[in-house]
């Protein structure tokens, strides 16, 4: 259809806004709503933002060595109609994801859509077409004055825990279902009120999309119900973090239903030569992809012995403690990436493991033999065993790996690329100057 074509079929709908939406630095996203007969000139023109946006870190301040400012002009919101799906709980409104464009129309360098689009076309090049399936874990409880009221006891798969909240899990799940979001399973999780949702497996840029409209709808479905809904990484100490598993297949371009990580005549994992050769481009630049996928400070207070979280850059067979996982033998073989969480940007995630991917192809690189156990553990109860290499302790840290890396450079490009260090080291920043109770009640009457 004509782009005038697609606003009157909307407006026969009952459609009378659309918001155009995008994802910013932090995983934030910004939009505008437009009137119905704007849309047109949206789908040609795009809808105009400030440059400055994506240099915002996630309290909405400017890192000091910010590329924009308010004097550098816009770049364009240009609204993908493939993406258009009605806004659950707001009659007459839609929403359309957003690919950025300069003035001229063409892709802007600081788009994470087109970056992983490039990625993409990349491997396509080469005979792959990488498979995504997210696994995204949050928190759903009630504020109380300034306590919280959690809605369910920290049980771990109870079938109790189905029937928590059951009117919020209900509309979740058709709404879910209203945007295109196909949730194959869910279960509760360890923490109080802490659920885990299984998201049906995709090319990479329909799995990012629909991360997307789930992180929007889970938190807009909880507000609905008075609840707060968080996929903030380790939001209690007492409490189990919430991540992101990212899993992972590979398919030829014209046979999507042939697994090229498949080989049931490997007898350790029934893995390809070719998904030992992903795998060892993952731990190749596990650390920096680290800062794509744990993108906060708050994100490395999750990777705890024990925590069923990694702790270090190892792999391992049906192991939830190592940073790539190899599921039990199934087919599909999938391999399964735990150290992200829900607080980025899925496309700049993404882009980043699909280049981290195919460097390890290109090279045929080799992951080494897989790390039993959980490594920070069998350390403790080992000093004599090989030492693996930490995942980074910090944002800081993990930041510094990625300004080494040029693979994920080049995969993002240098805007991108820059202003998501720029952006990231402004967060760390202000949490290594913030002066709060941790430093009053250690050292106050101490000192």
């Amino acid at each position: 259809m004509s782009r005038p074509d697609i606003a009157q079929r909307l407006k026969e709908q009952g459609i009378a806004q659309v918001r155009v939406v995008f994802l910013d630095y932090n995983g934030l996203a910004r939009a505008r709503s437009l009137a119905i007969d704007a849309l047109p000139r949206a789908l040609e023109q795009g809808v105009n933002f400030s440059t400055p946006t994506v240099d915002f870190n996630s309290r909405d301040l400017f890192p000091a060595a910010a590329r924009f400012d308010p004097g550098s002009g816009d770049f364009f919101a240009r609204p993908d109609p493939a993406t258009y799906r009605p806004v659950p709980g707001g009659p007459g409104s839609g929403e359309m994801l957003a690919d950025l464009v300069d003035a001229a129309g063409h892709p802007w360098g600081g788009c994470p859509r087109s970056a992983l689009r490039r990625v993409v076309g990349d491997a396509a090049g080469r005979g792959l077409c990488f498979n995504v399936g997210f696994e995204p874990e949050g928190y759903v409880f009630r504020r109380d004055g300034a306590g919280l009221d959690f809605v369910a006891p920290p049980e771990f798969a109870t079938l109790d825990g189905l029937d928590v909240q059951p009117d919020f899990m209900r509309e979740l799940l058709a709404d879910l279902a209203d945007v295109g979001v196909t949730v194959e399973q869910w279960s509760k999780e360890y923490g109080p009120g802490q659920i885990e949702v299984n998201l049906r497996h995709s090319p990479p840029m329909a799995a990012a999309d629909s991360l997307v409209r789930f992180r929007s709808t889970f938190r807009s479905v909880a507000r609905r119900h008075g609840l707060l809904g968080t996929l903030m990484p380790k939001p209690f100490q007492q409490h189990a973090g919430s991540g992101l598993h990212v899993h992972l297949s590979a398919s030829p371009p014209n046979d999507p239903d042939r697994n090229l990580f498949d080989d049931a005549a490997d007898s350790e994992f029934a893995l390809s030569a070719l998904g030992r050769h992903a795998l060892a481009g993952l731990l190749a630049h596990g650390a920096a992809l680290t800062a794509l996928g744990a993108t906060t400070v708050n994100s490395y207070k999750r990777f705890l012995p024990g925590s069923w979280a990694p702790t270090h850059l190892t792999y391992g067979y049906a192991s939830r403690a190592a940073f790539v996982r190899i599921p039990e033998r199934e087919t599909p073989r999938r391999l399964e990436l735990r150290v992200g969480d829900g607080a980025g940007n899925p496309y700049i995630y993404l882009a980043g493991i699909v280049a981290a991917m195919l460097d390890g192809v290109e090279r045929r690189l080799d992951p080494g033999p897989a790390t039993p156990g959980d490594p920070a553990i069998e350390a403790a109860r080992d000093p004599t065993l090989p030492e693996a290499h930490p995942i980074p302790p910090t944002l800081e840290r993990a930041l510094d790996h990625l300004e080494r890396d040029d693979t994920l450079r080049a995969a993002l490009g240098d805007l991108i690329f820059d202003e998501f260090v720029k952006v990231k080291r402004s967060e760390w920043d202000a949490f290594r100057l913030h002066v709060g109770d941790w430093d009053r009640d250690w050292y106050l009457d101490r000192y």
